[in-house]
């Protein structure tokens, strides 16, 4: 064990939560957050009064009524959440630089050098919770996990009763909790992995702590390794800011409501998914040298093919341009209803442009961003896209896909100069 203190933190049904504290009168009672409302829709995000009823992520809207015929159903609004979790990172923000924003519900924050032990950690994290509470509303609730490594610190997070703290702060206790717990609690451990390692002979995570590590590792290699030190509380990869992470790729995908072959309609919407595919792109200060595009057929089968591009990809059009002409490879048959675009091989931004490089393409596209971002989503936007306002609308992703530290900064900065 090091000297080392990280804390994660994971907010308790997040979209849910946001929503209650939004409006007084869901609180108290069972709210499911959907992507679309129609009986086919999804739930993304259920509040803990929801899940008392069985209704869970992933439930279907007509098994939510079924189950709870009085659920109160909401559509998501990602700019509601995107908004909440920034100001959440701004709390965050005040203990310590560096911080990893693992999900838009979950962080990690490595407060080595900043606090001496642990528990000094436990008062900071009861500190962060009172704040969240206070000052964002108080029905946003969070479990707080404190240890030596990301691993166990995410992992005392996970168990822990919810609006509640967990601290694993010795070998010992660590030891007292993994025989406490099944191994499928464990952080990267489902079903199937369980199954693996059932066949070595590791039934609970102590088995795991010591098993033999060449053994574990000739039978499932490095990410045995990776398995093997986490149950050692062993650090692999510590807490990355989001400047240290760079994504593998950045994509959309929409099931669409007119299931059709048309080109013409499918290429608006596909154009819709490239503008939505190049904002990010940009806002990260990205570009791509790979494309993925393709669609799945409403009766079975579909068609996804990826390539390495000649040139970066940077704009809207050169996304769109790039996917289209895969498309156009396989032209759908018979009715489609998805289309899914993701950029892919992305890198840093270059200085250097191509001799034959257009820079007012780029420029343009960077100037139509501003206008987007100072008098909202498709101000200006392609002549392609005419009519599909009510389709492929925001969403949230929840693994590392929003800029929440940049804003912060920005919002720091703008305040400094006034």
């Amino acid at each position: 064990m090091t000297n080392q203190f990280i804390l994660h933190i994971d907010m308790n049904s997040y979209f849910a939560s946001v929503e209650q504290q939004a409006n007084p009168f869901y609180r108290g009672k069972p709210v499911g957050v959907c992507a679309y409302l129609s009986p086919k829709g999804c739930i993304i995000a259920s509040s803990k009064e929801a899940k008392k009823v069985g209704i869970k992520t992933g439930c279907l809207v007509s098994e939510a009524k079924k189950l709870y015929p009085g659920v109160i159903l909401v559509k998501n609004e990602p700019a509601k959440y995107r908004s909440t979790t920034e100001k959440i990172f701004k709390i965050l923000s005040d203990y310590t630089e560096r911080i990893e924003p693992y999900s838009i519900d979950e962080a990690f924050l490595d407060l080595t050098g900043y606090i001496k032990n642990f528990q000094q950690g436990e008062k900071i994290a009861l500190e962060i919770k009172n704040r969240i509470k206070k000052e964002m509303g108080e029905w946003l609730t969070c479990s707080i996990g404190l240890s030596w490594t990301r691993f166990l610190a995410k992992f005392a997070s996970d168990i822990c009763e919810k609006d509640n703290c967990l601290i694993i702060d010795s070998i010992k206790k660590m030891e007292q909790i993994f025989s406490q717990v099944k191994i499928t609690e464990a952080w990267g451990i489902k079903q199937r992995m369980e199954r693996r390692l059932n066949q070595l002979g590791i039934f609970t995570l102590l088995d795991l702590k010591n098993f033999p590590v060449s053994n574990i590792m000739q039978a499932l290699g490095k990410p045995g390794y990776y398995l093997w030190a986490n149950a050692n509380g062993i650090e692999i990869e510590g807490v990355r800011t989001q400047e240290e992470i760079l994504p593998k790729s950045i994509g959309h995908s929409y099931c669409i409501p007119k299931q059709t072959n048309d080109l013409k309609y499918l290429s608006a919407v596909l154009m819709k998914l490239c503008e939505k595919t190049g904002r990010r792109l940009r806002e990260s200060g990205l570009e791509a040298q790979g494309i993925c595009s393709g669609y799945s057929l409403k009766y079975g089968g579909g068609y996804f093919k990826s390539q390495k591009t000649a040139e970066p990809l940077f704009t809207t059009e050169e996304i769109f341009k790039a996917a289209y002409n895969l498309i156009l490879q396989n032209p759908p048959e018979t009715k489609v209803y998805m289309l899914a675009v993701s950029v892919t091989r992305l890198k840093p931004l270059a200085g250097q442009l191509n001799l034959f490089y257009k820079a007012k393409n780029k420029n343009l596209c960077l100037a139509l961003d501003q206008i987007n971002d100072k008098f909202g989503e498709y101000t200006v936007f392609s002549g392609r896209m005419w009519g599909m306002g009510e389709q492929a609308h925001d969403r949230i992703g929840f693994r590392k896909s929003i800029a929440i530290l940049s804003k912060i900064d920005q919002t720091i900065y703008e305040k400094e100069q006034i």
